[in-house]
């Protein structure tokens, strides 16, 4: 770890300053330095590092080290997958392992005063253009749509039942829309397709499958855990790509121009190509359509697990659409012309101001004008 960094975050630690972040980083890099290849980090573990980042203080500075519990009690969700071992860099540099050259400057304190966390926000258009705030609306049926009951959960997922008695009547387009800042959201389909939308998505569907075909329209991003028809093929539409299931769950990522599919289980085709799980296909700027063969599942599938990952090859500005995208905020850049790529993941339920105080270890500075997010160096 950066020797400045190190010693600030050792001296906040003794005086039982640290934030929840601060103590991951911290104890992280500990953990990083002395445990074995593929050792699993345990409650044991993670309290023979607070011993040693506790010893190392008192041995190095004379004084007792107050108090500070491990972060796996204030944080389960992170610490139960020992996700948030951060691997932060600037090109090459690797934050949590050897010193690099470069000095990050120190934070100031106060410059990130947004809160924000991420919202519960989705409208669903009915066929007669009216629209439901769902998140207005208490659990139980909602609405009636083609004569079905369209339901909501108790935890806010949107229920469409099956309707065997609609196989011949008019088909019904409804549109689920979840907006910037909006969280994510469930959709079960008539057939009992899982739709799951991340923020700046939305999804048009029939409120009833009734031809031969079935098939839905997204932007953003879903992932879909398909129910099988070989007798209704289901397919999705996403700008000039049509993906079709042969069983299987994928994932749809298209916030730009250029799709990326990625399948996970099963089989699909993607306009001509026919993926095996584990490949990803995307669309270059020529419009042909590119297969990767092992696709980094934990990136493609950390929106759905409620994380920010981010890989070692994470450009800055991917980082930030993202958080833009969640945290319903518009970002400036001033000064940056350094290439930055960042690491690790993350909680996506964190504050934003965490969010940023942690991407700040990266050598990336921000501050926070309402609505605004300014980066510079």
């Amino acid at each position: 770890m950066d020797e400045l960094i190190l010693k600030t975050l050792l001296e906040k630690y003794r005086l039982g300053t640290c934030s929840k972040e601060e103590i991951v980083l911290l104890e992280s890099w500990y953990l990083s330095e002395s445990k074995l290849p593929g050792e699993d980090i345990t409650q044991n573990t993670l309290l023979q590092a607070h011993e040693r980042i506790a010893a190392s203080i008192a041995k190095n500075t004379g004084f007792p080290c107050q108090t500070q519990k491990p972060i796996i009690r204030l944080w389960p969700r992170i610490a139960a997958a020992a996700s948030i071992l951060l691997f932060l860099s600037i090109g090459g540099y690797f934050l949590l392992h050897k010193p690099g050259k470069n000095q990050i400057s120190a934070i100031k304190p106060g410059i990130f005063k947004n809160d924000a966390v991420a919202g519960n926000m989705a409208v669903l258009t009915l066929g007669n253009g009216k629209k439901v705030t769902l998140t207005a609306l208490n659990p139980g049926n909602i609405a009636k749509v083609a004569g079905k009951n369209v339901r909501k959960s108790k935890v806010g997922d949107l229920i469409y039942l099956k309707d065997n008695a609609a196989s011949n009547s008019e088909i019904v387009y409804n549109t689920l829309t979840v907006p910037r800042g909006g969280g994510k959201h469930e959709l079960t389909l008539s057939d009992g397709t899982l739709a799951i939308l991340d923020a700046e998505s939305s999804i048009r569907f029939p409120v009833n499958f009734t031809s031969s075909k079935r098939q839905v329209f997204i932007t953003g991003q879903v992932y879909f855990e398909v129910t099988h028809n070989a007798h209704q093929p289901f397919s999705v539409r996403v700008g000039n790509e049509t993906i079709e299931d042969i069983g299987t769950r994928f994932n749809i990522s298209a916030f730009d121009l250029h799709p990326r599919t990625t399948l996970i289980e099963g089989s699909i085709k993607v306009n001509d190509f026919v993926l095996t799980p584990g490949q990803q296909s995307f669309e270059q700027d020529n419009g042909v359509i590119k297969i990767l063969n092992h696709a980094d599942m934990q990136e493609v599938l950390a929106w759905k697990n409620d994380m920010f990952v981010f890989n070692s090859e994470t450009s800055l500005k991917t980082v930030m659409d993202q958080i833009s995208r969640w945290y319903d905020m518009d970002v400036v850049y001033v000064n940056t012309g350094k290439t930055y790529e960042l690491g690790g993941d993350m909680p996506r339920y964190s504050k934003l101001s965490d969010v940023l105080k942690i991407l700040t270890y990266s050598g990336v500075k921000f501050s926070v004008d309402g609505k605004k997010i300014i980066v510079y160096q």
